[in-house]
């Protein structure tokens, strides 16, 4: 008997996983599957809308454990327009725009970026970044900062802090400033892929239909369940519930680290240690009509930089890249420096983010060395537990690294199952 906690991606895809091979009972603590329970509702025009929260984008080249998995579990994506503009102290400074041709997508800056010289900094820069920063990091005897590789390496003012930092810190739900602390590494393997573009695709029919899809197979699941804490009685893993306490052969923790942290007891010391590394920060998410935000709808996605503030204001324009919305005021913007009226707020969320740091790697390698044990039944997994970016890919190959322990199959065995 198997227990996963949390039903974010990361536990919707262990469960999921496992399933096929062990009886697996899902437990969330919501009243509604994790990865669903922020979504927003909305009645236009007489028909009913449901936002996700954050809306999902993923790019076949930058999540393919991720793609895989929806593949499998019969999950259709459709591309979306992720046209971008940047703007610091409300003047553009780089943009970027997707088209489609005969079913083939290409990426191009837009015109504009080339009439400033702020904007033409940016592009060569960038050009340069995706040619020589691979190389340029190998060469670097000790660990380094991305801020601190940018400097040493003389890229501009212009493309560190009004581009780079700014756009990594919607991509990483952090401020600014801690983007610049990120190991360099983390940021360059990001792009290690180079010049090659591929689309932004989002699940066709939102995430519900990723949370049906995901749960099918799942035997038994357990919605609003209050647990107290997780321990051991003689060797085995239990998790003592507000009404009494389970034993499992496994237990699976998918929550955030500090989450996990908190539920693990203290025969799991060794557990808590490593978990102890993870930091993490905040960030509001808000679902909206007011037109304000993107005065100029010729872009998806608006990033504002404005160093009054930690963090860039994004916002993405719902009524553009979902055509059901025929181009209605919908908008969702991440950190806003300013609030709507409240009668055009249609949901506010907050989130909590994982960042890495100089003292990541140490959480990284605590929770390997723990899972190498043998005979090891309690396992932490979430898209904090691997050393990189996207965090929906890393929470799905977290996932599948767990399940192919446990079940003793092959990822390639699992997903043809």
């Amino acid at each position: 008997m198997i227990a996963v906690i949390g039903s974010g991606i990361t536990g919707l895809t262990t469960a999921w996983a496992l399933s096929k091979y062990f009886p697996v009972t899902l437990y969330e603590k919501h009243s509604e599957i994790g990865m669903a329970a922020f979504g927003a509702k909305h009645q236009i025009n007489g028909h009913s809308f449901e936002f996700d929260i954050p809306f999902r984008t993923i790019k076949r080249d930058y999540y393919p454990t991720l793609f895989r998995i929806y593949d499998k579990a019969g999950i259709l994506t459709r591309p979306v327009d992720y046209s971008f503009r940047v703007e610091s102290e409300e003047k553009p400074v780089f943009g970027f725009r997707s088209y489609s041709v005969a079913g083939s997508t290409f990426g191009f800056p837009t015109f504009d970026s080339f009439r400033t010289k702020k904007g033409r900094s940016i592009f060569f820069d960038l050009l340069r970044f995706y040619a020589n920063s691979k190389s340029d990091w190998k060469k670097e005897k000790n660990p380094v900062s991305i801020l601190e590789f940018l400097k040493k390496n003389k890229y501009s003012k212009e493309f560190i802090h009004e581009f780079l930092l700014p756009t990594f810190a919607l991509v990483n739900t952090c401020k600014t400033k801690t983007v610049g602390e990120y190991p360099a590494e983390t940021i360059i393997g990001y792009h290690s892929r180079g010049y090659s573009y591929t689309p932004q695709e989002t699940a066709s029919f939102g995430t519900r239909d990723i949370v049906n899809r995901m749960v099918a197979g799942i035997g038994n699941i357990e919605l609003g369940a209050k647990i107290r804490s997780i321990g051991s009685e003689k060797g085995k893993p239990v998790i003592h519930f507000e009404s009494g306490t389970k034993e499992f052969d496994h237990i699976i923790v998918t929550t955030q680290a500090n989450q996990a942290y908190s539920l693990l007891d203290d025969s799991y010391a060794s557990e808590k240690k490593a978990l102890s590394y993870f930091r993490y920060e905040a960030s509001d998410v808000i679902v909206h009509s007011d037109a304000d935000y993107l005065k100029k709808r010729d872009v998806s996605l608006l990033f504002k930089v404005d160093e009054r503030f930690d963090k860039p204001e994004v916002t993405l324009d719902l009524g553009r890249i979902m055509p059901e919305l025929k181009g209605e005021n919908i908008f969702q913007t991440w950190n806003p420096h300013h609030f709507p009226e409240e009668t055009k707020i249609l949901k506010l969320a907050k989130f909590e983010r994982p960042i890495v740091d100089s003292e990541t790697i140490f959480g990284i390698r605590g929770i390997e060395t723990l899972h190498s044990e043998a005979n090891r039944k309690i396992w932490l997994c979430g898209s904090y537990s691997l050393f990189g970016i996207p965090l929906l890919e890393a929470g799905a190959k977290s996932a599948m690294n767990v399940a192919e322990k446990i079940s003793k199959r092959s990822l390639d065995e699992i997903l043809s199952n």
